[in-house]
């Protein structure tokens, strides 16, 4: 792979992503990120909020921080997939393309642990973009800063459900 010009050598640091926290209501947490007016509120719900002892009514559910884990590699693996099928000709806009993912959370010595994510990404399309969509999704993953970041310690697998929408 070739560096482009005026990039930096790999494994330099191109980019510091700097986030501030602070503890809210409920063991809820309020992170502020880069480039965000407004702090995201993250917390517990469902199953997950029993492990912190809550118990409902003691707290509002928020979406945990396993949960944007789980969003931040389905955004990733997403805008990746996306700009690859439109490199090629294939449209993704009005609802053509939808991805969903699953993240299966685990006990290790009685803390949750993220331990695999599944991508699913539904695409309606012509059935002479089979072969090429095909093709994308079996190697997208590897442009995708996410997917790279976590592969080694979460299992992340991927899916496509192709659906033509013309005849072969």
């Amino acid at each position: 792979m070739s560096i482009e010009a005026g990039s930096p050598p790999e494994g330099r640091v191109v980019y510091r992503s700097r986030v501030e926290v602070e503890p809210g209501p409920e063991r809820s947490k309020f992170v502020f990120l880069p480039a965000e007016r407004e702090p995201v509120q993250m917390g517990f719900h469902g199953d997950l909020a029993p492990r912190f002892g809550l118990t409902d009514g003691e707290y509002t559910p928020r979406a945990s921080t396993l949960d944007y884990l789980v969003g931040a590699t389905a955004g990733c693996m997403t805008g990746v997939l996306a700009a690859a099928l439109k490199a090629r000709g294939i449209p993704v806009g009005d609802g053509r393309l939808r991805t969903e993912a699953v993240g299966d959370v685990e006990l290790e010595e009685g803390i949750l642990v993220l331990r695999r994510i599944h991508f699913l990404a539904h695409l309606l399309a012509d059935e002479e973009h089979r072969a090429a969509a095909e093709r994308i999704a079996a190697t997208f993953e590897r442009r995708c800063p996410v997917y790279l970041s976590l592969r080694a310690a979460i299992e992340i697998t991927s899916e496509l459900d192709f659906q033509p929408i013309s005849p072969p």
